[in-house]
């Protein structure tokens, strides 16, 4: 999943969708939601940081090699609307990432829904300069830095919400025996 979501080049933002502040913390995310494929086992674990509040994310990717990947976020959620977004760093920055990602997220039956940016329809916006940022080219690849206002990035979600984030994945959450 992690591969996936780096491989994607999602784009970055200075700025968070909202203030950590303006909306209460959605509790509906805590717990553990994993994922199995033939090619690795994962766990994201949400939880809320005791000193900062925020909210941590701690993500466990077992390959089949048996090699193991650790990542670390934090951040916070937004409600725009009847959808709700994430707003994550990660900790250490990574892999030149050091400002805010979004993702859409949805609780529901099947689990935790998690939706990334498409990354083209915003390098399009800061190309045609609807939203401030910077596109940076190597090869094939772009990564795409925004820098507009939370306004103005809550506003263009609001627009665009649906071909932004047009593909939910879903992972189920882990619900582990009662001891004794």
């Amino acid at each position: 999943m992690l591969t996936i979501f780096m491989a994607a080049c999602v784009p970055d933002s200075k700025n968070p969708l909202t203030a950590f502040d303006r909306d209460a913390m959605d509790a509906s995310v805590y717990g553990t939601w994993f994922w199995r494929d033939k090619e690795e086992t994962g766990y994201l674990h949400f939880g809320q940081e005791k000193e900062s509040g925020l909210l941590k994310l701690i993500m466990i990717e077992l390959n089949s090699s048996g090699k193991i990947g650790i990542t670390q976020m934090q951040g916070h959620t937004s409600q725009l609307g009847d959808n709700r977004y994430l707003n994550l760093k990660f900790v250490p920055p990574e892999d030149g990432i050091s400002e805010y990602i979004f993702m859409k997220y949805k609780i529901s039956e099947k689990g935790l829904g998690l939706a990334f940016m498409d990354p083209s329809l915003i390098e399009k916006a800061v190309t045609d300069s609807v939203l401030a940022g910077r596109v940076e080219k190597e090869g094939y690849l772009s990564s795409v830095h925004l820098s507009d206002t939370p306004k103005k990035l809550r506003q263009f979600v609001r627009e665009n919400e649906q071909a932004l984030f047009s593909e939910m994945k879903f992972l189920p959450r882990m619900v582990l025996p009662r001891s004794n």
